[in-house]
């Protein structure tokens, strides 16, 4: 059977909602609110629901420099061109954005029950540090599918009013339906072994701190433990940062540039895992393609895979 057959397109309503704010939201109030509120919200939703197309928009956001200086050095970029806001950082002033429109009454689904799975995004040209930004943040869709719910975000950054960078998120919610039995997986061919990446107990608490990304389950073994983890984990952006300052060492992200990545098994802190890629070129277009995976060194199991597109300068 077709997988595509089993999923289902909620609809959304023709109307669009802008919602304006003045500010990037209080991460302490976001995560209160979501506790609040997670008693009185599905992890499903309804074949027929329509939910309102909503858009939540921040004007006039300077980036905070000390911030971005700070992330350079937790996520392992260089200090080369500090004058250039990296690729992956403009993802971070979305945190707050996500957050409001998850636990806004316009949004249907748990907000606690939320796992991001995919991002994506691409940068027209450089951002640098002294730019003032409008930021967006739109409902894209929400899919049913035989696991559970897919909720897509599209991201904007807008400078001197136009797109400079743009992305999309997807987040997943597991519903409550019977485990079927799991098909065999076939035999992965990895990426040849770049870079051993060395993931400290702290990498949560420190990314946390650049990030506005302060869910719990990332920061102490005590609480993950409440969310059903074992360990504390790793952000999957950070995870996706790292790799992306290894790849701009290896190859230079200076001009236009494009990545997608899905996040596949959490990293339970302290790990050591392993950074492959290879780079391919497309003559035709003039890009250079990079296929990456971040796995688990011993096991060799998947915490990451995607690829970058950039401007082949050969």
């Amino acid at each position: 059977m077709d997988n595509n057959q089993d999923i289902r397109q909620i609809a959304l309503g023709d109307t669009k909602t802008i919602v304006k704010i003045k500010k990037r939201p209080s991460m302490g109030y976001i995560f209160l609110k979501a506790f609040l509120i997670s008693p009185f919200r599905s992890n499903t939703i309804g074949d027929d629901a329509i939910v309102n197309k909503t858009r939540i928009v921040l004007k006039n956001h300077l980036p905070d420099k000390e911030q971005i200086k700070n992330y350079r050095t937790v996520c392992g970029f260089s200090k080369d061109r500090p004058d250039i806001i990296p690729i992956s950082y403009l993802q971070t002033l979305f945190i707050g954005l996500l957050g409001k429109f998850i636990t806004s009454s316009f949004f249907p689904i748990n907000p606690l029950g939320l796992i991001q799975i995919f991002q994506s995004f691409e940068q027209k040209r450089p951002v640098k540090i002294n730019e003032t930004l409008d930021l967006a943040c739109t409902l894209k869709s929400i899919e049913k599918t035989p696991k559970g719910i897919e909720t897509a975000f599209t991201l904007e950054v807008m400078s001197g009013g136009h797109i400079v960078w743009q992305g999309t998120c997807i987040f997943f919610t597991r519903s409550r339906v019977k485990k079927k039995k799991k098909a065999k997986k076939k035999d992965e061919i990895l990426l040849k072994k770049q870079e051993t990446i060395i993931v400290p107990p702290d990498t949560g608490r420190r990314y946390a701190s650049v990030s506005g990304d302060y869910n719990p389950h990332h920061l102490y073994a005590v609480l993950a433990k409440l969310f059903g983890f074992k360990k504390a984990i790793a952000h999957g952006m950070w995870s996706l940062a790292r790799v992306i300052a290894s790849l701009d060492r290896e190859f230079g992200i200076h001009d236009w540039a494009a990545i997608e990545a899905a996040f596949k098994l959490p990293i339970f802190m302290p790990a050591t895992t392993a950074l492959g890629y290879e780079r391919q070129n497309d003559t035709k277009t003039h890009q250079a393609i990079v296929s990456f995976e971040l796995r688990d060194e011993k096991k060799g199991l998947p915490h990451l895979k995607g690829r970058l597109l950039y401007k082949d300068q050969g």
